[in-house]
């Protein structure tokens, strides 16, 4: 079968592409196509047969930071096959051509739970991955935070200006997936706080605050950042990232692997504990 691949920004085969994943996933990447976020970084592997596109692969070519090193890796996402197509095995063709594209690069992916004995046959291995929390008191709610849209210049201005991350593990070049993410999941939960110069993407349900991201071009402690949160009757927090550069030693909560399996192949030496940013999985 032919492979097709990466038609960036082009209408029609975007069109394809997300017609498949609303049929398997569920929802549409049109907010995300109409603003011309697909770039260089993101490729799409796809077997079509007469007009629609019967099965597909993507990955993200993201700069991952690790221990404090840089390295290239390939995170994939957004595998899917038509019901009626599956059995025939056009995931494992679509895959192992993306592998035979870029074979000395460490790739990873987060895996549906149903075929978790699936990526193990392409070497991948599972890998047990944190949720970091603290217990907190906040209370005090401040009227400072300004609240953005995810269309607004600031907050892209903001997240292409990033300079501060993490040294156990982050991400260097996600903008256009942290923009998917604002714009499907969190786009009433976006705020800025001018005295920490701060965008902080967050969502509380009662007295739990779940810390999507923090971003920044100057070092900031936690301590500070509380201090303006717009949020009150708060005692736990989770961080959607590692937040040792917020000067946090969190405790580490094992993420159930049967929900969220997390795979990984190559050369990619993460730490025991650790979470991958929530806004930069595709």
């Amino acid at each position: 079968m032919n492979i097709t691949a990466n038609q960036q920004n082009d209408p029609a085969y975007e069109s394809l592409l997300d017609d498949l994943i609303r049929e398997i996933f569920g929802f549409s990447f049109a907010p995300w196509f109409e603003r011309k976020l697909w770039d260089q970084h993101y490729e799409s592997f796809s077997i079509i047969q007469d007009n629609k596109m019967i099965a597909n692969a993507c990955i993200y070519k993201t700069d991952l930071l690790i221990n404090g090193q840089t390295l290239r890796a390939h995170q994939f996402g957004a595998i899917a096959t038509r019901k009626d197509q599956r059995g025939k095995g056009l995931s494992r063709l679509l895959i192992e051509h993306i592998l035979s594209l870029y074979p000395d690069t460490p790739a990873f992916l987060f895996a549906n739970p149903s075929v978790t004995d699936f990526y193990p046959r392409f070497g991948f291995c599972q890998v047990q991955t944190y949720s970091p929390c603290i217990s907190v008191t906040l209370d005090n709610s401040p009227d400072t935070a300004i609240k953005y849209g995810p269309d607004d210049d600031f907050v892209r201005k903001m997240l292409y200006s990033k300079r501060i991350y993490s040294n156990i593990v982050d991400s260097l070049n996600m903008q256009s997936i942290q923009i998917f993410h604002l714009l499907m999941a969190y786009p009433d939960n976006i705020y800025y706080l001018p005295d920490c110069d701060a965008l902080v993407v967050a969502v509380q349900e009662e007295d739990e605050l779940f810390l999507a991201d923090v971003i920044v071009q100057k070092p900031i402690t936690f301590d500070e950042l509380i201090k303006e949160l717009p949020f009150k009757g708060v005692s736990f927090v989770e961080f959607g990232f590692c937040p040792d550069w917020l000067g946090v030693y969190p405790c580490w909560t094992p993420v159930d692997s049967s929900q969220v399996p997390f795979f990984v192949k190559g050369d990619l030496n993460f730490p025991e504990k650790f979470r991958l940013p929530v806004m930069s999985e595709t």
